[in-house]
């Protein structure tokens, strides 16, 4: 049997930081780098498998949620081709799971711990956007007349990940429940992207998280290409759980016989009826 927990180095912002922490993408074959304010912290995670097996964690309560997703292959690096095919699986699932009325996926990351990656697994504890980007960037992709037609109803940003490399043997996905977030440990910080290989550049703002006693992290051992977990990123109906922070993290035991982490985050933004 499983084991019900483990411990494991997590990257938080140092409680004792009032600067505003930095993170950059250079887009060259290193992981991200990070300003000082940063430090790891050993953290207690539990296996969501066993302890949440008889009441499995959801987008409202916790803020994520795992799910079976079996997709049609199709070549994740090339990026038109994710966009016409995969898009419209992940609209499917997001609406099934969710019971979404309308479903609009706007973007997505392949991650690849190996050589010649643009974008490795992020190692540090963040949810995508703050209280304020979580509805300009809605602004931004979706446009006007497009927020004017679900005007009144409620909108959650959801990212939906899973690995595109069979089982995941390193770097898996560690998920804070969002029940125990004391938004008081929360930090905004800057998101810089620099990426040499493709050429995107901007700035961007994240939260990133500062320790605390009372969280309660989660991880699902051994995810395979045929699941997903949809995490939470923004949520207009302020009755139900906010995000769920996250971060990849290094497993106790592994190491260069493992295979690299190969994953697909999709971002989606979700209408419902209220």
């Amino acid at each position: 049997m499983k084991n019900t927990h483990l411990k494991a180095k997590l990257h938080y912002i140092k409680n004792e930081s009032v600067n505003t922490p930095i993170v950059n993408y250079s887009g060259e074959n290193e992981t991200q780098n990070y300003s000082d304010d940063y430090v790891f912290h050993i953290t207690e995670i539990e296996n969501a498998r066993l302890s949440k097996a008889t009441e499995p964690a959801s987008l409202d309560k916790e803020a994520f949620k795992l799910a079976c997703f079996t997709p049609k292959d199709v070549n994740y690096l090339d990026a038109e081709l994710v966009k016409q095919k995969y898009y419209l699986e992940v609209e499917a699932l997001v609406k099934k799971e969710t019971g979404a009325t309308d479903v609009f996926v706007f973007d997505h990351t392949v991650r690849r711990g190996i050589k010649n990656s643009n974008r490795h697994p992020a190692y540090h504890i963040h949810n995508d956007y703050t209280f304020k980007t979580g509805t300009s960037r809605a602004e931004s992709i979706l446009g006007e007349k497009v927020l004017e037609q679900f005007a009144g109803k409620r909108m959650v940003q959801i990212n939906v990940w899973r690995s595109i490399d069979g089982v995941v043997e390193k770097d898996p996905l560690a998920l804070m429940d969002a029940t125990t977030l004391d938004k008081n440990d929360l930090v905004e910080t800057q998101i810089k992207f620099n990426d040499a290989n493709t050429g995107e550049t901007h700035n961007g703002e994240i939260f990133a998280l500062k320790k605390n006693k009372a969280q309660k992290w989660y991880y699902y051992p051994d995810i395979n290409a045929e699941e997903a977990i949809l995490i939470k990123g923004f949520d207009t109906d302020k009755s139900n759980a906010c995000f769920a922070m996250h971060t990849a993290f290094a497993l106790p035991n592994q190491g260069n016989h493992n295979k690299p982490r190969q994953s697909i985050e999709t971002r989606t933004y979700a209408f419902f009826d209220v």
